[in-house]
């Protein structure tokens, strides 16, 4: 199998993004939790806790560079508060030749399109904070409980305002998404 760049697979998935819908990747959130999925099988990226969830300063570089060349479009999405903007990637059409992109990543990325399609960003936030920290209890003691990673978002994240409701109805959708393994009863 070709070895694929990391700069590929994220204007890839801004590509499938861009041809699932016209509004391409909303927001540097969004593509961050969608890369932090596809990364979930993938173990390029290195992702660390930061203010917003699981971070990782190659994508944004990335993402710089692609529309510096011209391989994306970006431009300011109005948001409900005032003043406020996210940043709204596209593809440009013909800006690179993807003949030859390994079939298992295509349907991979695929797959996180999906999942993304329809959440917004601070969805998609809930969702990778709470797989973050679940996974890093599960691999220290072989489970993980909401009322751990409902108090790990309390502590870093008190502005966010997630109860222990969006963790548990985030935890169910990532169960039923097999981004985790179900709770031992």
């Amino acid at each position: 199998m070709m070895a694929v760049s990391n700069n590929s697979i994220v204007l890839r998935l801004i590509q499938k993004a861009t041809e699932n819908s016209d509004k391409g990747v909303m927001g540097k959130k969004a593509l961050q939790k969608s890369i932090y999925f596809f990364n979930l099988n993938h173990g390029s990226f290195h992702f660390r806790w930061a203010d917003y969830g699981p971070f990782n300063g190659e994508v944004q570089q990335i993402v710089r560079d692609l529309d510096s060349s011209e391989n994306i479009s970006i431009s300011d999405v109005q948001t409900k508060k005032p003043k406020m903007f996210i940043k709204k990637m596209t593809y440009v059409d013909g800006s690179a030749d993807f003949e030859d992109f390994p079939g298992d990543l295509d349907e991979k990325l695929d797959d996180i399109v999906k999942f993304a399609a329809g959440k917004s960003p601070r969805e998609l936030e809930l969702l990778a904070s709470v797989h973050f920290w679940a996974q890093r209890q599960y691999d220290l003691s072989d489970e993980y409980t909401a009322e751990y990673c409902h108090e790990k978002l309390t502590d870093l994240k008190p502005d966010a305002g997630f109860s222990i409701t969006d963790v548990n109805q985030a935890i169910a959708k990532l169960v039923d998404n097999k981004f985790l393994k179900p709770v031992k009863q």
